[in-house]
């Protein structure tokens, strides 16, 4: 990207220090910023693979499921659901000393699939503009849409 013509004064995401960006894609102060916002994103995506593995393994009839596979197809945190449990919003059973099952279905309920979850295609890349004649407007629809242009006659 090419350097920016005038100053822009941003705050590092990382650090939270205000800096002067060399460029306008900037968002980091430095390069040891820049390397630990890339060590995070990578983190983040080997955990949201993690979690799609254990979520797909996952019986689509299977009633009740447990806690880490809660938290892995819906991203509650573990003391969430304990929490509910104790309150007796979500219906549990437990199997064994340290074996709490959770109903998948009053989870399904209360709370939406991790995003990672529905992504099922990739996003299509998007058109700039189109000249086709469907996306295109007419010098009548253009007149009739922007009141400030006049009618204006061609000659050929």
């Amino acid at each position: 990207m090419g350097a920016a013509k005038f100053e822009i004064t941003r705050k590092c995401k990382i650090c939270g220090e205000p800096f002067v960006a060399k460029t306008i894609t900037s968002w980091y102060c430095s390069p040891r910023c820049s390397k630990v916002a890339f060590k995070r994103r990578k983190d983040e995506e080997k955990r949201n693979e993690r979690l799609d593995v254990i979520a797909k393994s996952i019986p689509k009839d299977q009633e009740y499921i447990t806690i880490p596979e809660a938290y892995s197809m819906f991203g509650i945190s573990k003391e969430t659901l304990y929490r509910l449990i104790r309150k007796g919003v979500i219906t549990s059973v437990k199997v064994g000393q340290r074996q709490t099952r959770v109903s998948k279905e009053t989870l399904m309920e209360m709370y939406p699939l991790r995003k990672s979850l529905l992504k099922k295609q990739p996003k299509p890349i998007p058109k700039l503009y189109s000249l086709e004649s469907k996306d295109c407007y007419t010098i009548q629809q253009a007149c009739e849409k922007f009141s400030s242009f006049e009618r204006a006659t061609i000659a050929y």
